[in-house]
């Protein structure tokens, strides 16, 4: 059985962390950049799932017409791997307040920050695709811009702690969960009606599993969390989708109107949930055709069946709100 993916070994363990925050912050970005490459390579090469993860994304990628036939896969797999380093390079320069904001474009951000301006909340759905801490550039923009950013794994846990020191302004509240109890929903609404932002990623299932749906995502059948989709419930709030990508002139953030509000009708709750997955794996899949190599997946996604898990499903009972 494919091991979910909190437990796939990931490059942020915290000494790896650490010593790649220290070459970075202590001796430039040339250090880091040349230490980059033998971590990675030795990553690539020691981390058989992750390669093998990497190489079947990738393929689905190439199959959806994402990627050129004329490279082998393991030679854009490897590319896979740099770009996700690279990407931590731009993460530590985001948290160290390194990061050139200004040169940040966005896309469709205006009604967003109009409604923030105006001390009104809402629940922003990212994904692991491209790199989110550069969404602290909307701090810069606007000074009523506050993210509650809800993540699940000890791996982020312990990135958070080394960087958290270093989010002076205090625009970036990160919050460890693993399920929306009562008590967090309660939480959750009194930032929203302080007018701050909770964020959510809508491709990952948290830690203990949680409760998920089949939807088509790049051709094939694969489960997304139902998680978001209960929260913007229960919380009644708009919803908004973001992705932010590396482009030749630098990073674009994408802002996304998805919904006004999120209903589940009582009696089609499941399949009212699954509909609203599949909307967002379909944007998902837009962006992950235009940025292949920046969808930061390297735990087999599509390894889980859909009739095994209906089965496991319908033998349990409800639980409370899963991320």
């Amino acid at each position: 059985m494919a091991k979910h993916w909190s437990e796939v070994q990931e490059s942020g363990a915290l000494l790896g962390i650490r010593i790649m925050f220290f070459t970075y912050r202590w001796i430039g970005r040339w250090a880091f950049t040349l230490l980059l490459y033998p971590v990675i390579a030795y990553f690539y090469f020691t981390k058989k799932t992750s390669r093998h993860a990497s190489e079947d994304y990738l393929m689905r990628v190439r199959q959806q017409g994402g990627l050129p036939t004329t490279e082998s896969i393991r030679r854009q797999s490897f590319r896979h791997f740099l770009q996700f380093g690279r990407g931590l390079l731009d993460k530590l320069a985001a948290w160290t307040g390194a990061f050139p904001y200004k040169d940040v474009a966005f896309h469709n951000r205006d009604d967003f920050l109009s409604m923030v301006n105006k001390g009104n909340g809402a629940l922003v759905i990212v994904s692991h695709l491209g790199n989110i801490e550069v969404c602290r550039a909307l701090a810069e923009e606007s000074q009523h811009v506050r993210l509650n950013i809800l993540v699940h794994t000890k791996h982020a846990e312990n990135f958070n702690r080394v960087m958290k020191k270093l989010d002076e302004k205090n625009h970036l509240n990160l919050i460890q969960v693993t399920e929306v109890s009562p008590a967090t929903a309660i939480m959750l609404q009194e930032k929203l009606n302080a007018g701050e932002v909770v964020v959510i990623a809508g491709d990952r299932t948290p830690v203990n599993g949680g409760r998920q749906t089949s939807v088509d995502f790049l051709g094939s059948p694969a489960l997304f969390p139902e998680g978001p989709y209960i929260l913007a419930s229960v919380l009644r709030c708009p919803v908004y989708l973001m992705f932010c990508n590396k482009t030749k002139r630098g990073y674009e953030v994408y802002f996304e109107a998805f919904a006004d509000r999120i209903r589940l009708a009582r009696k089609q709750r499941e399949e009212d949930i699954r509909q609203w997955a599949q909307q967002y794996a379909d944007r998902l899949a837009h962006f992950t055709l235009r940025f292949p190599l920046q969808w930061n997946n390297f735990y087999p996604f599509w390894a889980a069946s859909p009739q095994s898990f209906n089965q496991k499903k319908s033998d349990h009972p409800k639980q409370d709100v899963a991320l």
